[in-house]
């Protein structure tokens, strides 16, 4: 289990750099927006990833089940947080290319299971 977390999370974390150099590649100025979407998940699931790594000895259901659900709380607080702050400053990000990165790492969270499967 855990190796099959830490592969989800780094599949995430290129397909990240992919799209930010891709990004890149098409305006610079596009880059803080790309960085803002792709942070606005990376860092939530990787919290949620973390703390479910901790809890991979425990075989109480009901409790791993508990402590599943209280880390999916933190993990949508740190998205809000982010989301809020960003939001709050006076910096103009690109909401289509700061929207496109985040659907695009919620989206690759769906594949990462066939990229890690047997493992």
């Amino acid at each position: 289990m855990k190796n099959q977390i830490i592969r989800a999370l780094i599949f995430q974390t290129v397909l990240g750099v992919i799209y930010l150099i891709v990004t890149g590649l098409w305006d610079m100025a596009f880059i803080p927006s790309a960085l803002l979407g792709c942070t606005a998940v990376l860092l939530p699931n990787t919290y949620f990833g973390m703390r479910m790594l901790r809890e991979t000895t425990n075989n109480n259901a009901p409790q791993r089940l508990g402590y599943a659900y209280r880390s999916a709380i933190g993990k949508w607080v740190i998205m809000g947080v982010i989301f809020f702050l960003a939001f709050t400053s006076e910096y103009p990000w690109d909401p289509v290319i700061l929207f496109a990165g985040f659907v695009l790492m919620q989206v690759s969270g769906w594949f990462a299971p066939f990229v890690t499967k047997g493992n």
